[in-house]
Order: C-alpha cells, then sequence, then structure tokens
C-alpha cells in the first residue's frame, strides 16, 4: 500500500512538472518573441522571430529533458530532509544542465529555433515556477508534520554515540516527519532513556516489535562487533516486509564519502574520495569541452602570431611536448609553446643545486634556459594555452590541480598522491592563492582542499582569478 502510495506521489510529482515546465516554455516564447520589438536591445542580441506552432515541435523534447535530469539530480527522492536552500540548488544545477544540452543541441545541430532569448527565458521561468512549487509542497507538509501528521516511525538498532547522534538530530527537526518508536540493544541497556526514547527490547526481540507495532522503517546504527550479525537481521526486515536502512559510517574515513552502487547486480559500498555529484561533474566536462572547443576557434590567430615569435627568436620548434601524469596517475603528452631554448633537458641536470622550491618539482625564477619571448609568455600564462587541445581530448580539464612529472610523483608521498585522483587542470588553486609559494607542501594540501571543497563556483572563482594573472603579468 504504502509503495503504491509513494509511487502516485512520485507520478503526480512528474505530472505537475510537467505542466510548469510546458507553461515555461509557451511564457518563454512570448517573451522572447517580444523582445523583439525592444529596441533598446543591441540587434545582435535579438533573433529572428518563428511562430508558436514551430516552437511546439520541441516541447516534447524538452518536457523529456527537463523531467530526466530533474531525476537524476534527485528531485523526486524524498524531501522529508531537505532544506529550501538544497531544493532551489538542486533545481538550479538540473536547469542548468537542461539549458547546456540546449545550447549544445542548438550549436551542433544548427536548431535556429532555439534562440538565445528563447533559452534564457525558459531556464529563468523553469527554475523560479519550479522552486516556487517544490517550496510551496515543503511548507505545507512541514506544517502537517509538525502538527502530528504524515510522519515515519523509526525504530533504530544501537544504542550508543551514533544512535545517540542521530536520535538527536531528528529530534531537532520535526519538518522532517519522522518519529523514534524506540532503541534496541543488549538486554543490560533495556529501560534505558536515549534523547527521549526508551531502548525497548534486544536484537532478538525485533521480529516481535515489528509485527506487534506500526513501524515504518528499521535503521541499523551498531557498532561494528555486530557486523557479523547484521545479515540475520536484516532478512527479519525482509521477511515482515519493513524497510531496512543500515549507517555506512562504521569505517572511520576522514575525506572518503561512502556511496551505494550497483555494478551489473552487485551492490558495491564504494568509499569515493572525488566529487560525487556525476551531474554537475558531466556540466564541468561539458564547458571543458565548450570552452576548449570555441578557445581554440578564437585564439587561432595568437596561435599563429606566438609561433612566429617563437621561430624568430630561437632555433627548435613551436611546440614542446613532454609526458605528465594525470587522472590517477594516467601518462599523456601535455602540449605547451616553448618557452625554453631546444636542449633544456639537457641542462636541467646542472641546474638542479639552484632549485627553489622544495620538495620533487623543480622551478627557479631566474631559469637561464628560458628566451626573451618565452619569459613573456610564462610571465603572462600565455605558454599554456595549448593545452586547449589536451582539455577538448579530455586528458585535462580548465580548472584543476596541475599534472606532474612522471619523476615527480614517483617521489610523492602517500598523502600527496591524492591529488590525482581528480582530472588535472590547466589552472589550479594554488596558481592563483600562492603562485610564487615556495612550500611544496603546502601547493599540495591548496589541492586537496580544492578536490574536498570543489564546486562549479569554485572553478568560475579561480577561472577569473586566471584571468587576471594572464592580464597582470604576476607569473613567472
Amino acid at each position: 500500500m504504502l509503495k503504491e502510495q509513494d509511487s502516485f506521489i512520485h507520478k503526480t510529482a512528474i505530472s505537475v512538472d510537467c505542466l510548469i515546465v510546458a507553461v515555461s516554455f509557451i511564457f518563454a516564447y512570448s517573451l522572447s518573441s517580444g523582445l523583439q520589438d525592444i529596441t533598446i536591445l543591441p540587434q545582435s542580441f535579438l533573433n529572428k522571430a518563428y511562430s508558436l506552432r514551430e516552437y511546439l515541435g520541441l516541447l516534447i523534447f524538452t518536457l523529456v529533458l527537463w523531467i530526466a535530469t530533474l531525476t537524476h539530480f534527485g528531485v523526486y527522492d524524498s524531501m522529508r530532509e531537505k532544506g529550501f536552500f538544497r531544493i532551489f540548488w538542486i533545481i538550479f544545477d538540473a536547469s542548468l544542465v537542461s539549458v547546456l544540452v540546449f545550447s549544445a543541441t542548438a550549436f551542433f545541430l544548427k536548431w535556429e529555433i532555439l534562440t538565445r532569448n528563447f533559452i534564457l527565458a525558459l531556464f529563468v521561468l523553469v527554475v523560479i515556477l519550479l522552486t516556487a512549487e517544490k517550496m510551496t509542497v515543503l511548507m505545507f507538509l512541514h506544517y502537517i508534520r509538525k502538527s502530528g501528521y504524515n510522519f515515519r516511525v523509526l525504530l533504530l538498532v544501537g544504542s550508543g554515540d551514533r544512535a545517540r547522534l542521530f536520535a538527536q538530530n531528528i529530534n531537532k527537526h520535526p519538518e522532517w516527519g519522522v518519529r523514534i518508536f524506540g532503541f534496541v540493544d543488549e538486554k543490560e541497556m533495556i529501560g534505558a532513556e536515549i534523547e527521549n526514547s526508551r531502548v525497548i527490547g534486544t536484537f532478538d526481540d525485533i521480529e516481535n516489535i515489528l509485527v506487534k507495532n506500526v513501524i515504518d522503517e528499521v535503521v541499523f546504527l551498531m557498532p561494528r562487533k555486530w557486523l557479523n550479525s547484521l545479515e540475520d537481521y536484516v532478512m527479519v526486515c525482509e521477511k515482515v516486509g519493513v524497510r531496512a536502512t543500515i549507517a555506512v559510517d562504521f569505517f572511520n574515513t576522514e575525506i572518503a564519502k561512502p556511496l551505494i552502487k550497483d555494478m551489473h547486480g552487485w551492490p558495491l559500498l564504494t568509499f569515493d574520495t572525488t566529487p560525487l555529484d556525476s551531474g554537475l561533474l558531466a556540466v564541468k566536462r561539458f564547458i571543458d569541452i565548450a570552452g576548449s572547443f570555441f578557445g581554440l576557434i578564437l585564439l587561432a590567430p595568437f596561435f599563429t602570431l606566438i609561433g612566429i615569435g617563437i621561430k624568430l627568436t630561437s632555433k627548435g620548434p613551436v611546440f614542446f611536448r613532454q609526458v605528465r601524469c594525470g587522472t590517477n596517475g594516467r601518462e599523456f603528452r601535455i602540449y605547451k609553446f616553448r618557452t625554453m631554448v631546444d636542449d633544456a633537458e639537457k641542462q636541467l641536470k646542472e641546474l638542479m643545486k639552484h632549485n627553489e622550491l622544495e620538495g620533487p618539482v623543480f622551478k627557479i625564477q631566474k631559469d637561464p634556459r628560458i628566451t626573451s619571448i618565452g619569459r613573456i609568455l610564462r610571465r603572462t600564462s600565455l605558454d599554456e594555452l595549448p593545452q586547449l587541445i589536451n582539455v577538448l581530448k579530455g586528458e585535462m580539464s580548465l580548472i584543476g590541480p596541475r599534472p606532474p612529472l612522471p619523476a615527480e610523483v614517483k617521489k610523492y608521498e602517500s598523502w600527496q598522491r591524492r591529488r590525482l585522483s581528480l582530472r588535472p587542470g590547466m589552472a589550479c588553486i594554488h596558481e592563483v592563492v600562492a603562485r610564487n609559494d615556495k612550500d611544496f607542501d603546502r601547493w599540495m594540501k591548496h589541492d586537496l582542499e580544492y578536490i574536498d571543497n570543489w564546486s562549479l563556483k569554485l572553478d568560475a572563482r579561480i577561472l577569473v582569478k586566471a584571468i587576471t594573472v594572464v592580464f597582470r603579468g604576476t607569473g613567472y
């Protein structure tokens, strides 16, 4: 019965969202068409007007795309524990992905009907209307749950610190609509009071408690010593037909986040040290592809001028290629404009004693191997531009930890190797925060902080700062 009810609510939510997207679609058409008559807008921003009938052909595509993206981002999962801001950002991120797909479709298939005005209006309207709808539903649910309706009853297995903290968190948020029926633990704990609830039985009493009472879910918060017995208790829940949930924080990982995955029918518990939001990582990759593709086209004249300058001022090729380490140590060839004399690698051994950086990385500010034009390219970071090719190939990202040399990686300590867990980038957080800092460990820690706190907003801030480095010429 509960599953049928959940299915009905899920279908209703999708139907309402389809209606909202459809209404936004029609209003976006009206707004984008109306912009044609606004003379204060630059003509380059305005596009040819199309009839509504031509736009309706895209409505099904729009609905499928948006609902699929919303589903992927978890909009239709339970909203009990989600706050207002969390819901807004989920809708915003999902809509951003949809808009990026729209833009890519319009560009590659040359769909002139998908104008910039229409896409912008659709994005803004969908975000506003979907957020308003979800917020209204959430406020209504919070009200009725605080009034004692629409709540789920939990039986908590375990009474240690983990169980106590879990119960404490639930009691702080009555709007979640969750109530604790009681705790189950070892015999000597029966009768003990924990966060306004009591230990009502032992592990062997679980089946009897489930049969005689209204319990919606059993949450296992047992210490590790009871893991061997966990299967028996989960099977009891399965037999009675009550959902069993297991807290997976029994390994004290400081960074790695637990995630349940299904690999061809095999349920796997994964501890991942990199960002888990596959949707946002897909957006990051889309930005990489679009940015590198258009960057290579727009910067082609500069490539030519820089190439001529390199050829006129020193012997050797225009481009410098070198093996670097990418994701998890995968080796690839990086591209840069050559900024040193042709035999720079042969002179390296003699210069190692002058290294100004601590650790395995070599760098000196007044490197005699750097050519006259090379010094300008390095100061402005223009020597890095050919790495747009690596970004387009998928070997690098626009933003990420800088790709190290294999020889440097061999000298890494274990904790430093974690910086290879994310795709390397053309610009990294260390270069914009402390570019000329000579402490290698601090460099590594900056990269790890970037990985642990990664977001599209952080990438945007680093990108803006990296561009200012180019114009200020503060590199070396």
